[in-house]
Order: C-alpha cells, then structure tokens, then sequence
C-alpha cells in the first residue's frame, strides 16, 4: 500500500553504553513515523481530544524483528505503510532501513478507543472516509500504460514522439507502395517473357506493346523502345544496333529510376530512427533525475514513471527503424534480381536484333 519515509538521526540518547541503538528506542522511531503518517493524512491528535466524538489510536499488539545494529550518527529512515484499515483498528507495516539495508521490521495493530471515555470504538464516518481518500492520494499507484506515459512525457520528448511516428507511418506508406510496384513489375515481366519466348513476332509483339503502351511492364517498354529504334535505322548502318541499344538503355534507366524510388527514404528511417529516439531518451531521463533533484527521499517508485517516459522515445524509434531496414534490404534484393533479369533480356533482344541486322 501507500507508504511514507520518515528520517531518523541517532544520537547519543538513543544507544546504549557500547554505541548500539538501545532495542526499545527502534519501537520510538516507529511510533514517530506512525504518528507523522497520520499527521499527514489528516489526523491530528490534538484536534481529536477537542471533538465530542474525536478518537485516539492506541498499540494493541506488535511484532518486531532485529536485523542488524544500528550506531550513532547513522542516518535511518523509517519506511511506514498501512496494511489495513479497518473501522476499529489499523494495522501498519514498518521497516527501519539504513541505505536500504534492513535494520528491523515489524508489524503493529492500532485500536480504536474514545478521545475522552477512553474505550474501544469505531472511526466516526466522516474521519474513516476521510482517511481513507487521502490515504490513497498519497502515493498513488503509478500508471505506467504507453499511453499515460506518453501523455506526462516532457514537450521535447513529446515532439520527438510525434517525429518517429510520422517517420514510422511515411515508411509504412511506402512499404506497401513498393510491395505492390515490385510484385505488379515482376510478374508483368514473366507474362511478357512467356509471350516473348513463345516465338510469336516481334512485329506483333510491337503492335501489342503500343497498344498496350499504359499497362505495359517494364521488360515491355524496354524491348517496345528498343525495336521502334530498329525499324527506325537503315539496314545498311552499320551502327543501327548501337542507337538501339541506347535506346533501350534510357528506357531501362527511366524505369529503374521509378521502381529505386523512396527506396533511401527507408535506409534513412531506419537508419536515423535509433538515434532520433535516442535523443528523447536522453533528454527524459535527464529531466527526471533533474526533478530527482528536489527530492529528499528518492526511491524505485519515483524514479520508474521518468525513466519509463524516456525509454518509450526508444522503443518508437526502434519500431520505426526496424521494420523500414527490414523492407529496405528486402526490396533492394529483390530490385537486384530484377535488375540482372532486364539486363540479360536487353543482351538477349540485341543479339536477336544483330542476327537480323546481319541477314539484311
């Protein structure tokens, strides 16, 4: 449950004639941190002797452990937590800590009694209610949801959230830009070298790729421009199969370049991400332990919210990075592939080109 810390100096009053914390002052600094946590809470014990039905809480039962001994000078902490509350007792959870090392812990059950009759009774309605609600609001539990860490992380960290998430969802766009430009490529390749190989006519072949001059594939428009330069040239020069061959080589640039587009845009999402993400981590983990600070007890509870808003900059970065390397190399691959499949076709076409070129 919520707990509180409370500071404890020992001094000489407090040891015994070896230096040691005397074993009963360990139950004094309890019952100063119960007292401050009720304090705290809302429960003054002064202004309850004042109310008719004010209340007074008194020890009923505890139960401690030794751990370790504590000597003079040593700065202690008495880390104090309601374990229950009940309408006619509370039972708190109390653990004496140097540095975190244990010293001695225990369990202690409060009662109820009246302020004046000095009998057991229970907690007036308003009082409960009213300890109870701000017994919760004293440390509340952390929501540590992407979402609500997002929504407390600091402007700068915010922004650079809002930057991996554009970068995420442009690489993404652009991931199934490129599936379905690469896939509709490739297969508009392999009905093209089916027909062509199949021993129809160039002549034909021609004819339907200008027909078909919108919809064609990029092998089609590579052999389309390459024989229209053909019939173009003079049987008689000698060159003619060397302005086809720049013919179909622009042709196959143009193409490649449309295909290769947006392709560094995912090299540097994913190479740029990381570090972008980086950067947010940083400058949030440098703001919480700025506010860390101003702080006189620092615990794992307090520091976690902070450093949880810093890593998510991280994670988005990596969610952006990864994926765009990932299709980056993917689609390279496959562009390569296509690219030695073009260019066999384009060596292909012209020895068909200079065989007919040599029986004219």
């Amino acid at each position: 449950m919520n707990h509180i810390r409370f500071p404890v100096r020992v001094y000489w009053e407090d040891t015994d004639a070896g230096g040691i914390v005397y074993h009963a002052n360990y139950l004094k600094f309890m019952e100063r941190a119960r007292s401050d946590m009720l304090r705290r809470i809302g429960f003054g014990q002064n202004d309850q002797r004042g109310r008719e039905d004010g209340v007074l809480f008194v020890v009923a039962s505890l139960n401690i452990a030794y751990h370790r001994a504590a000597v003079l000078d040593d700065d202690l902490e008495v880390i104090t937590s309601i374990e229950k509350l009940g309408r006619a007792s509370l039972i708190f959870e109390q653990r004496i800590v140097r540095s975190d090392e244990p010293i001695a812990t225990g369990k202690v059950r409060v009662g109820v009694i009246g302020a004046r009759s000095f009998v057991p009774t229970p907690l007036p309605n308003d009082l409960y209610e009213t300890i109870k609600e701000r017994l919760s609001k004293m440390q509340p539990t952390a929501d540590l949801s992407i979402l609500t860490l997002v929504a407390n992380a600091s402007l700068v960290v915010k922004c650079v959230l809002a930057i991996l998430v554009f970068l995420s969802l442009a690489s993404w766009t652009v991931i199934f830009q490129k599936y379905f430009t690469i896939s509709r490529a490739a297969r508009q390749v392999e009905e093209f070298e089916a027909r062509f190989w199949s021993g129809t006519e160039l002549n034909q072949l021609l004819e339907t790729a200008k027909r078909n001059h919108d919809t064609a594939g990029i092998e089609e428009r590579i052999f389309s421009a390459g024989m229209t330069e053909y019939l173009k040239q003079s049987r008689q020069d000698p060159n003619a199969l060397n302005s086809v061959s720049r013919a179909m080589r622009a042709v196959y640039n143009r193409e490649m370049d449309h295909l290769e587009r947006s392709l560094p845009l995912l090299a540097s999402i994913g190479s740029t991400s990381p570090y972008i993400g980086l950067f947010g981590t940083v400058w949030g983990i440098m703001n919480a332990f700025t506010g860390l600070s101003t702080l006189d007890n620092v615990s794992l509870a307090v520091v976690a919210p902070g450093i949880a808003e810093a890593l998510v900059a991280t994670a988005i970065g990596l969610f952006a990075a990864i994926p765009a390397v990932a299709a980056y190399n993917y689609y390279n691959n496959r562009v390569g592939r296509l690219t030695v499949r073009l260019e066999g076709f384009s060596e292909e076409f012209l020895n068909i080109l200079q065989r007919q070129h040599a029986r004219s």
